[in-house]
């Protein structure tokens, strides 16, 4: 039964549907999986059990009488915490919320339900999302299962140590600076990020319960699991307007036939504005490279042409601030600013994000047609080929500690912003979708390390489908020891 906990999700599915395990049976082998080892791993904050025994019960009857309710039906998921979901605790990490019972769920958590996903709980994060590690003020440390003295990342760092350890199938997160990616990379999981406004943001805290969104760019929510096909069935599941969201458009979904993989063209790059990595990244990214090479893909080394990275992380943090800042009361903005102030050498991402809030209505414009046309340029350059190969951070999972510590990058100091999301930040700004994948068949480590897949924006089919194929060099999920 345990091995039931390492298989992806839409396998789970296929099982309980052809009744060769019940949904209570799945149910009971992931609230073992919890019970032995989320006492040390920190992950979920919130277990669902007795409405979850529930629901798996009735799913059983309704199998039983030959109905099914939908694609995942009778398997269970974990939601991060920034997500409302109606009748369970949703604090997003914050004191002020730490009884919060939302009266509805967020549009992804609803569609998850509709599609006969079973809640499980919710996962753990940074307070209100904002960092690249999980340690928030209301649950504490969340630790990375490959090596528990590491993070899992930030902020669905809870949701991805849960999908790596087998105490959860399946997991929604939400993504401002590479909150989904990074966990992913750091958990040896697969990630998706999709297109900007592809998926509704609807129910997620910040903003805080009963005001108005700020948040109008770079976010976006996506799904963490064990293999490509997981992403691409949530991705169906999850994408579309809601008549909430707005800014979601009527964007048809579309089937992509499938390619050889000697078929595609991959442009690859280690090489952000200087930006270093680890030897072991740049490594496995040189051996990617030769390897798509050798079974006749185009593959280049290659780069938008005259794209200053300074200035794009200046803009995100612009854009993030001032949009964050309009969410806050005056203090909270100052103490934001003081936080991103106070980590010295941050250079743009942080000087971005303490301008922004401090921005007046022209100056955030101003930004929004910077964001424009940098995004015409990574557009225009992505139209050249199917995917772009580059890393995810600077490196792999790195040891806890405080927020602002700089990062060692082979002997070189690195400053924590850039570190963490300096790589992913760049595809928040322009808005395009991103697929992590772990690259288990080409690095030796006792580590997880996985790379970002990036394609055009709206052709998220598409990224899925390449980053499909890729997995016959890139390889499959695979558990860490003793789990």
């Amino acid at each position: 039964m345990q091995e039931l906990n390492f298989l992806p999700a839409h396998r789970l599915a296929a099982l309980v549907r052809a009744r060769e395990v019940s949904a209570l049976e799945l149910l009971e082998a992931h609230l073992a999986q919890v019970a032995r080892h989320n006492p040390r791993l920190n992950a979920i904050v919130t277990l669902d059990e007795e409405r979850a025994r529930a629901r798996a019960l009735l799913a059983d009857a309704a199998l039983a009488r030959g109905e099914c309710w939908g694609p995942l039906h009778g398997v269970p998921m974990t939601i991060k915490d920034s997500f409302m979901t109606e009748g369970v605790r949703t604090t997003s990490s914050y004191k002020r919320l730490r009884h919060y019972i939302p009266p509805h769920d967020a549009t992804v958590v609803a569609r998850l339900k509709a599609a006969g996903a079973i809640l499980l709980g919710k996962t753990n994060m940074p307070t209100l999302t904002l960092d690249l590690q999980t340690s928030g003020h209301l649950f504490g440390q969340a630790n990375n299962p490959w090596d528990e003295s590491r993070t899992p990342g930030g902020s669905t760092g809870g949701g991805a140590a849960a999908v790596a350890s087998g105490m959860s199938p399946f997991e929604v997160g939400s993504d401002l600076a590479g909150s989904i990616r990074v966990p992913s990379h750091y958990c040896g999981i697969f990630g998706f990020k999709p297109s900007e406004h592809r998926v509704p943001i609807t129910g997620h805290i910040p903003p805080m319960p009963g005001r108005p969104r700020g948040v109008r760019y770079e976010g976006a929510a996506g799904p963490l699991a064990r293999s490509v096909k997981d992403l691409q069935l949530g991705f169906r599941l999850l994408a579309g307007p809601d008549d909430k969201d707005w800014d979601v458009p009527p964007v048809p979904l579309r089937e992509v036939a499938p390619r050889e993989l000697r078929s595609y063209r991959f442009a690859w790059t280690e090489d952000f504005g200087g930006l270093p990595v680890t030897r072991e990244t740049r490594a496995a990214l040189e051996k990617l490279a030769r390897t798509l090479e050798g079974l006749g893909c185009q593959v280049e080394r290659r780069g938008p042409p005259g794209l200053d990275y300074d200035e794009l992380w200046e803009v995100w943090g612009r854009v993030l601030g001032a949009e964050v800042g309009a969410e806050m009361q005056a203090l909270s903005r100052f103490v934001i600013s003081v936080r991103f102030n106070a980590m010295r050498g941050q250079a743009a991402l942080n000087r971005g994000v303490v301008r922004g809030m401090r921005a007046s209505m022209t100056e955030y414009i101003e930004a929004l047609a910077i964001h424009d046309r940098i995004t015409g340029q990574v557009e225009s350059f992505l139209s050249d080929w199917d995917a772009w190969l580059v890393p995810v951070t600077v490196g792999q999972a790195f040891t806890h500690r405080r927020s602002g510590e700089w990062l060692d990058v082979d002997g070189q100091q690195v400053a924590y912003m850039a570190a963490t999301c300096g790589f992913t930040s760049v595809f928040n700004l322009t808005g395009h979708p991103v697929v992590v994948l772990p690259l288990t068949e080409l690095v030796d480590s006792p580590l997880p390390l996985g790379i970002q897949v990036v394609g055009r924006r709206w052709r998220d089919e598409e990224l899925l489908a390449v980053s499909e194929a890729l997995v016959q060099v890139t390889g499959e999920y695979r558990k860490p020891p003793g789990y």
